[in-house]
């Protein structure tokens, strides 16, 4: 094989495997951040958390009313509901893409998919964070993005 084939090849591994690392490294913010938002998560109006309303009072009436959409839950079950499954669903993001990045063959063979998946997800999750959220999940959520996008760009190139 001549020696600029040899080369190409070696740069080509070389830029997959970082393109990897750099996909594993962008599940970290997203499962830091699952993680927290499950310890924050109060589970009982009177016990309160960080996602607990500044008002205590707020968290008492919302555990009294109930949805319009069904009296068989109320507001404060909703919200801790919402909050949970907001939690799993970022640490089911990052153990997916863990689970794609987990060794070099699954990531080169899945990674033509999930690499821009990851990127889309990541880009969602921070345009709802500058919409609605604070600093702290829109950072996580911006680094993540940036590292999937630097490694899409990478796989591309490998």
């Amino acid at each position: 094989m001549p020696a600029s084939d040899a080369d190409g090849e070696e740069r080509g591994a070389t830029l997959s495997s970082l393109s990897r690392y750099l996909f594993l490294a962008g599940s970290l913010p997203f499962l830091v951040l699952g993680l927290a938002h499950v310890r924050a998560t109060p589970l009982v109006p009177d016990r309160p958390r960080g996602l607990s309303p500044a008002d205590p009072r707020l968290a008492e009436e919302m555990a009294r009313t109930a949805l319009r959409l069904t009296r068989r839950t109320d507001m404060w079950k909703a919200w801790v509901g919402f909050n949970l499954s907001h939690s799993l669903g970022l640490l089911l993001f990052g153990l997916v893409v863990v689970l794609v990045g987990r060794n070099e063959a699954l990531f080169l063979q899945e990674g033509r998919t999930f690499v821009p998946l990851a990127l889309v997800v990541a880009t969602v999750y921070l345009v709802l964070g500058l919409k609605y959220w604070f600093r702290t999940p829109i950072a996580g959520c911006a680094a993540g993005a940036a590292l999937f996008l630097a490694s899409w760009l990478l796989f591309l190139l490998a």
